[in-house]
């Protein structure tokens, strides 16, 4: 790598020579990084609390900067912005912010460009140990703020910077916390050291372990909620996201690969036009470095909920950096040595390159962002879809977040104005919306409600289909004429449920509610005796009949170890609490179905719940398990080794849950150990290869059908095509229909056995010679959404999606899927739940 004798000198040096060639005149009167911190950036790794007390600083120091807190993570660590510009332009922000939005509303008055400055954002850290930007968003702001030359003036008065030093406070220190621990002095450059190969989940996800890079368009965390709502007060005109690759690689900077790395939706202006004006900012400011960098190669600008692309969305130009990772302070790669300084040198030069782009060519940016919303209403015109309905009559929370989401994105949301049926689905007046796409917003609409099925290139950086309606399971349609509209939908608000009479008898809740799960738990928690009805049935009510679904939940009053006086009590408060509804009995005869005191009403025990963790277990796996027990059921979760397990005593456990990812750590002691567990009552939950590990162990019987195809390959292949040919193999993200079972337990809570459900692996399960225990199943026309190759697709038919292997008294539930998949997955977040709190009750009659 060029500039090998800058790398090792580079902390050395004054701090200036960051800035090369740039530096010329500072404000004494602010302070450098070094000066505040005590060390040179770039000779190791700054603690994230640190970063913000520098930023406060500046912020004190300069009257060019301010800083605002936008929210906290979930370890209560500040979320900060600066905002940098000129001293007037501070003193006309909410001017300045107010004409700006008027550029994203087609329905105003263009506003004057000739004062109107560009909006830069800078978002540093998103993967927690990718380190090196955060310490450049230091030396950022110190030259914006001190820099005194007649260029950096010029920039402060037509641009107002935002910077975001770190979107993953909580994964940064991890990883910052792992490397300091193991600095060695002088460093070490060995790859094999312990300071470049951090311990099992490492910091690149947030606490849950997700990877928030990918979370700008489903919201699940609240780092993002509280991002995204910054986001659309501004509407950038330029966002960049700051990344690190591999240790071996050089720097990447946009275009990314024309046509298959971009989204259909997005202007050709975007790419063919934006993109190219800032690679060659980019372009001069790595050359004048020396600096190696590539561009136009497979970097993901397809799925919008990148940071890298979320702005590409919204008339603003989105771009990915991606530099080589020292992963530590300095690293051994085939070019020599890499260190932290040099790292953090190329990305602060085409941070400053950025804003010199956009300053130069602010009207550029300016007029693009008004013509990209006009052009949105131009491609809704188009489109024969008039507008997508959707609706939801048993699962009021469900319906709500997905509506949430909608308008976190700016996305106009009408109440239904009466009932209706659209395309053969009925659609109820205050369960329903509707979501034109004559709208702003329409690349949004279409990214949440379209099926896509038609693609450039068969290679997917990740996922190729993020259909959020199928998502969360809702019932939809595409309306291809004009639909009435109600009121437009401002905000939700959840549904205030009253307690019922108080009962000396019963209460039932009724399981269609995805916040049914939670309230259960609660119960439980306090002590409260539960059942689970086994058949739909019909009770009568003050209010008159009351149809509820197999797995409705039974409280009798009689058998608590409470007075009737203190369980209501407790019935009111898990109602305030998680917003379900619940219904009061006087009776245990029903007027249809079974009664509450028959076989088919079986008894709950509260879960205790354990997952396998460690080296070779998908991380963010076992995080989107923990954060849907801690987030949405408030129900703990022991995250135990592999490497423990065998100590563990497993008789204080209900469930163990195993996610995708290799368990050669697991010897065959623990499999005994756990075979016995099972026998004896236990509930394993596997998902995709854990559920392939659990057959092949013989803790379950089933079959695993061969990801590889069957046909010889005998033709040639050019070798230049491999990673394509062998890339269009894999599954790497896309959307399916299965059918499943009604009346199982697994399948209790829904009302329509057609699931969508989200595939990204090669592990097919055949269906089990047990002819009660394939839950669920694909059919010969599964495919909805995203890219699969046809061999895949043909063994992905008729295959199994969810099985249960009874062995003793216990089971294993095996899902062919992850139904979690990135906190997002409401729609198969219930077979998970079912799974949790059904599967104990799961015991079929016959021997098989």
């Amino acid at each position: 790598m060029a500039g090998g004798i800058f790398l090792t000198s580079l902390p050395l040096q004054a701090q200036n020579a960051y800035f090369f060639p740039n530096a010329q005149h500072f404000d004494n009167n602010i302070p450098t990084p070094e000066s505040f911190l005590g060390y040179k950036i770039g000779e190791r790794q700054t603690r994230y609390d640190k970063v913000v007390a520098y930023m406060e600083e500046l912020a004190r120091k300069s009257d060019r900067v301010t800083i605002e807190t936008i929210g906290q993570t979930y370890e209560y660590r500040p979320q900060v912005i600066l905002t940098i510009t000129s001293p007037q332009n501070h003193g006309r922000l909410d001017r300045i912010r107010e004409d700006h939005m008027q550029l994203a509303d087609p329905a105003q008055t263009a506003p004057s460009l000739e004062n109107m400055p560009v909006l830069v954002h800078l978002g540093y850290n998103v993967h927690g140990n990718e380190s090196s930007s955060t310490e450049v968003s230091m030396l950022t702001a110190y030259y914006y703020a001190a820099n005194q030359d007649a260029e950096t003036e010029q920039y402060l008065n037509e641009a107002v910077i935002f910077i975001d030093p770190a979107l993953n406070p909580d994964g940064r220190d991890r990883h910052t916390n792992w490397v300091s621990m193991h600095q060695g002095n002088p460093p070490v450059s060995d790859p094999a050291d312990r300071e470049h190969n951090e311990v099992w989940p490492g910091g690149r996800g947030n606490h849950y372990w997700f990877d928030l890079n990918r979370d700008w368009l489903p919201l699940a965390h609240l780092e993002s909620r509280n991002r995204l709502a910054h986001f659309h007060k501004w509407l950038p005109n330029i966002y960049i996201d700051f990344h690190e690759m591999g240790t071996g690689s050089t720097y990447f900077f946009e275009p990314t690969k024309q046509f298959s790395s971009e989204n259909r939706l997005v202007p050709r202006s975007n790419y063919d036009g934006l993109n190219n004006i800032m690679a060659q900012y980019h372009a001069a400011a790595l050359d004048g470095l020396g600096s190696l960098y590539f561009t136009k190669e497979q970097f993901d600008n397809i799925y919008p909920g990148y940071g890298g692309t979320y702005a590409d969305f919204h008339g603003g130009l989105a771009i990915t950096f991606e530099q080589a990772s020292s992963r530590g302070n300095i690293q051994e790669n085939s070019l020599g040595e890499l260190t932290f300084a040099f790292t953090i040198r190329n990305h602060t030069a085409t941070g400053l390159a950025t804003v010199k782009g956009a300053v130069e060519n602010r009207e550029t940016f300016l007029r693009h962002q008004r013509a990209f919303f006009h052009s949105a209403l131009t491609d809704a015109k188009k489109n024969p879809i008039r507008a997508y309905v959707y609706g939801e009559t048993a699962d009021a929370s469900r319906l709500r977040t997905f509506t949430d989401v909608l308008l976190a994105h700016q996305i106009e949301v009408y109440e239904v104005e009466n009932d209706q049926n659209i395309g053969g689905i009925p659609f109820k007046k205050g369960k329903s919306y509707i979501v034109p796409t004559d709208q702003p917003q329409y690349r949004m609409v279409e990214s949440v409600f379209a099926k896509t099925t038609d693609f450039d290139d068969s290679v997917f950086y990740d996922a190729s289909t993020w259909t959020l309606a199928l998502a969360y399971n809702l019932q939809h349609a595409e309306a291809k004429s004009s639909v009435n509209k109600g009121k437009r939908v401002a905000k939700t608000t959840a549904e205030n449920y009253k307690a019922p009479e108080k009962s000396n008898y019963a209460y039932i809740m009724d399981w269609a509610d995805y916040n049914a799960p939670a309230a259960l738990y609660s119960l439980q928690q306090k002590g409260v005796a539960t059942q689970t009805i086994f058949k739909p049935i019909t009770a009568g009510t003050s209010s008159g009949e009351k149809s509820l679904s197999a797995g409705s939940i039974s409280i009798p009053v009689s058998v608590q170890k409470i007075s009737a006086d203190s369980l209501y009590k407790v019935i009111q408060k898990v109602i305030e609490e998680n917003g379900v509804p619940m219904i009061s009995v006087t009776t245990g005869l029903s007027l249809e179905g079974v009664d509450l005191g028959s076989a088919n009403v079986k008894t709950l025990t509260k879960p205790q719940a354990m997952i396998l963790t460690g080296q070779g277990v998908n991380s963010t796996e076992v995080g989107e398990v923990w954060f849907l027990l801690d987030e949405k059921l408030k129900m703990p979760i022991t995250k135990v080794e592999m490497s423990s397990f065998a100590g563990t005593n497993l008789s204080r456990y209900t469930t163990i849950v195993m996610v995708h990812g290799q368990y050669k750590n697991v010897d065959d002691n623990a499999v005994q150990k756990l075979k016995r567990w099972i026998a004896e009552g236990g509930t394993l939950i596997t998902f995709k290869s854990a559920a392939a590990w659990a057959i092949e162990k013989g803790l379950a019987q089933g079959e695993v059908i061969s990801p590889n195809d069957t046909a010889k390959a005998e033709r040639r292949i050019p070798f230049a095509d491999a990673a394509a040919t062998e890339g269009a193999r894999s599954v790497g993200g896309s959307i399916y229909l299965v059918d499943l079972d009604l009346t199982h337990p697994l399948g209790f809570g829904y009302s329509d056995g057609k699931l969508p459900v989200y595939r990204n692996s090669t592990v097919y399960l055949a269906p089990s010679k047990n002819p009660y225990s394939t839950v669920a199943q694909y059919g010969e026309s599964p495919y909805l959404s995203g890219y699969v190759s046809q061999a895949n697709l043909d063994k992905i038919k008729n295959s199994a999606s969810l099985l249960v292997h009874e062995q003793g008294l216990g089971r294993v539930i095996m899902f062919a899927e992850n139904p979690n998949f990135r906190g997002t997955w409401y729609g198969t977040n219930k077979l998970f739940f079912n799974a949790l709190f059904f599967g104990s009750l799961i015991n079929t009659p016959g021997n098989y």
